[in-house]
Parts: structure tokens; C-alpha cells; sequence
């Protein structure tokens, strides 16, 4: 009954077509390069740099090509983050994101879009200059280097632009679904590269690895749709009888965003410190080239990127899941916790119930995040950090975000 509803449902079927059209001019923007550049350099590059893998996971091989889409959507992400954080820090904007409603959203909204332009100009002016000085841009002059720099920008202006067209006209969420199709997309090759180097010693470890990815699948399928039912109840208009309901709370409230962030964190103070070194002044060389030690084993590379996660999720939960508000909307509607008052207490209680379940999200989050790095940078390394790592959960949250839009739609 349903299939055939899908198929005659024709505001659906031309979102799903809208959707396609719009990952495929994603991937379009992602191959096309905007200039002549050591291949060879490049790829060595991409092979032993741990967060240019992160930048090409999640631009869909456009850094890899060297492409006009090379950045994706990480500025217009890391801006999002940026612009939550901020709702806990100033009371100005809090009460735009939470308490003007939909205006409020979008004017945050365009806040967003605009100041994602200048950090994309200052991501793509720190990976020119350190392809620059790799020898990966060799021969470039200042003008040409200026026009590539504009021409990245634009790129990342124009993803930013379907994202919004696909969260508009298509399924879910367009920004997701574009960090989505950079991860798919890069799996063929990730698949053709382990089996270039396939070997009859390596079945047991690559049976092994089919195992644990579909064990990782399960688990994070279930920690994605996984929540704590608090018991409410209500009292009847007449005062006489009650029922009974719940209220659920996500165990994973924040999403795939602390990967991400903890992800632009790392890169920021790895490309910070390589800027630093470059300084004459031993006060700012010496703490830069400790970093640079530290961060080029792959083992302590995962240490920043763990504590990262684990305290962004933390800080991030009660952002996006406010318990104030929650308590004041059960109160409006005379719903209740049993043995709770309504209002300070019952949102003490979401307090205490929301940090609980955070620690374990914020526990998986974080070794999600740090385990791929723990590999070395090998064809096998690159492949765990697209399947069995953010990019497994990031897929997982896509696809059940999309089901259950699909579900709703034909439920109706």
C-alpha cells in the first residue's frame, strides 16, 4: 500500500528528484579543478596530512582534485556552530534563536551565510599557502594565486547555496546531505585502492573488518534512535481522571556536529602552529614546533580530537535541547512529572536526566571520532576512517533522517 502510494505521490517523487539533481551538480562542482598542480604531490600530501584526509572526507574528494568545491560546506558549519555557542554567551542572541522564533532563525540564518564567506576565504588562503610551500602550487604567481583563492570561495558559496536549495525543496537536511554524498562518494575509490593492494594474508583482517563494520552499523544505528522516556501526566479538563504519557529525550541530542567541530578545532591549531613556525620570534616558533611534533603522530593526534568531542558535546546538549523551555511548554499544557512540581523542579530534573545521557554520548562521540586516527596512514587507515569512523555515523544519521521523513510523508 505504501509502495504504491510512493510511487503516486507526486510532491515526494519530485523532491526525491530535486534531491538527485542537486548531489549530482554537488559532485560536478567537486571534480572540476581550477588549476595545474603537482598530482603526484598532492596525493603523497593527502596520504601522510591526518586532517587534509578529514577536508577531502567531507568535501567528496574535491581537495584531492583540487577542485572549485574543495572546502564543501565545513565554513558554513563551522559558522552554525560557532553561532549556537554564542546563544549560550550572549543573551541577545539566545533570545533571537530561541525566543523571536522563525524570524529570529532567519536572520541568524543570514548572519550565518555571511560571515561563512570570510572564513571560507581565510580556509582556502591557509590550504593555498600550504600546498604553496609543499611544492604541491608550484610557480604561481600572486595574481593567480589571489584568482584561485576567489574562485575556492565562490565554490564553497555555491555548495552552501544547493545545501539550502536541497533542505528547501528536496529531503532533509541539504548541509547533511552534502557532507553525506562527500562520504559516499569517496567509498568506490577507498574499495578499488584495498583491492589494488589486496593480498591472500590480508582475508582474515579484511573478514574481520567486514564484521566490525557491520557491528559499528548496528551499534550506531541504535544509538542513533535510542532515548530516555521520561513519565508525564495529565490531569483531564474535568478535573476528574488522568492519562498517561511520555516525554523522550535523544540519547544523541547533538547530532554529528561535535565531529565536526572538534575536527575544525584540531585543524585550526595545526595550521596555526604551521603559520607560527614559519615566525622569527622564538616566543611564538618554539610552542608552534612543539605542536607540530605533537600532532604528526597520528596516536597523539587522536588525543586533542577526543577531548574535543567529549567537552563540545557536552557544552552543545544544552544548547539544543533547552530544559527551560521544555518545562515551560509541560506546564502550558498541564503535563507533569510524577513527584516533580511543574516548572524549576521538573527542569532540574531534565538537567540532571540530559547530563546523564550526554556522558554517553559524548563517550561514543569521542571515540568515533579519535579511533580512525589511531591507524596509520595506509589504504587500509584511509578506508576505516570513511566507514568505520564519523563517516558511519554521519551515513547512518542521514539515512534514518531521511526514512522517517519518507515514513511521515506516506503515514499521511
Amino acid at each position: 500500500m505504501k509502495l504504491k502510494k510512493f510511487f503516486t505521490d507526486k510532491i515526494l517523487l519530485k523532491r526525491i528528484l530535486f534531491l538527485v539533481v542537486g548531489l549530482a551538480a554537488f559532485r560536478l562542482i567537486t571534480a572540476t579543478p581550477i588549476a595545474n598542480v603537482s598530482t603526484e604531490t598532492l596525493h603523497s600530501l593527502l596520504l601522510n596530512n591526518q586532517i587534509l584526509n578529514v577536508f577531502n572526507l567531507f568535501s567528496g574528494g574535491g581537495l584531492s582534485n583540487f577542485s572549485v568545491g574543495m572546502l564543501g560546506v565545513i565554513p558554513y558549519i563551522t559558522v552554525s556552530i560557532i553561532a549556537q555557542l554564542m546563544t549560550s554567551v550572549f543573551p541577545s542572541v539566545h533570545s533571537l534563536y530561541h525566543e523571536q522564533g522563525e524570524i529570529g532563525r532567519k536572520k541568524i540564518g543570514n548572519y550565518i551565510r555571511i560571515f561563512s564567506v570570510p572564513l571560507a576565504a581565510i580556509n582556502a588562503f591557509g590550504i593555498l599557502w600550504y600546498f604553496k610551500t609543499q611544492g604541491v602550487l608550484s610557480n604561481i604567481s600572486n595574481y593567480d594565486f589571489v584568482i584561485t583563492l576567489v574562485t575556492i570561495v565562490a565554490g564553497a558559496v555555491l555548495v552552501m547555496w544547493i545545501g539550502e536549495l536541497l533542505t528547501e525543496f528536496g529531503i532533509g537536511n541539504g548541509i547533511s546531505l552534502i557532507v553525506f554524498a562527500g562520504i559516499v562518494v569517496n567509498i568506490p575509490t577507498l574499495l578499488g585502492q584495498l583491492v589494488q593492494t589486496f593480498s591472500v594474508a590480508q582475508i582474515p583482517f579484511i573478514l574481520l573488518l567486514v564484521v566490525g563494520i557491520l557491528v559499528f552499523v548496528l551499534v550506531t544505528v541504535f544509538f542513533n534512535e535510542a532515548f530516555r522516556p521520561i513519565p508525564l501526566t495529565q490531569i483531564n479538563n474535568s478535573g476528574i481522571g488522568k492519562s498517561e504519557t511520555y516525554l523522550p529525550i535523544k540519547v544523541n541530542v547533538t547530532g554529528v556536529l561535535p565531529l565536526i567541530f572538534s575536527f575544525t578545532v584540531v585543524a585550526f591549531i595545526n595550521y596555526a602552529s604551521i603559520f607560527a613556525a614559519k615566525s622569527s620570534n622564538a616566543f611564538l616558533q618554539v610552542p608552534a614546533e612543539v605542536v607540530q611534533t605533537f600532532l604528526a603522530n597520528s596516536f597523539y593526534y587522536a588525543i586533542p580530537v577526543f577531548i574535543a568531542t567529549f567537552m563540545f558535546t557536552f557544552f552543545h546538549a544544552p544548547i539544543v535541547y533547552d530544559t527551560e523551555k521544555v518545562s515551560l511548554n509541560l506546564q502550558k499544557q498541564a503535563l507533569f512529572t510524577p513527584g516533580l512540581r511543574p516548572g524549576e523542579d521538573t527542569q532540574k530534573y531534565l538537567d540532571t536526566v540530559l547530563s546523564r545521557i550526554t556522558f554517553y554520548a559524548a563517550s561514543f562521540l569521542a571515540i568515533v571520532a579519535s579511533v580512525p586516527f589511531l591507524f596509520s596512514s595506509s589504504t587500509v587507515g584511509n578506508f576505516l576512517f570513511a566507514i568505520g569512523g564519523a563517516g558511519v555515523l554521519i551515513i547512518v544519521s542521514v539515512v534514518l533522517d531521511i526514512y522517517h521523513k519518507i515514513h511521515s510523508r506516506l503515514s499521511l
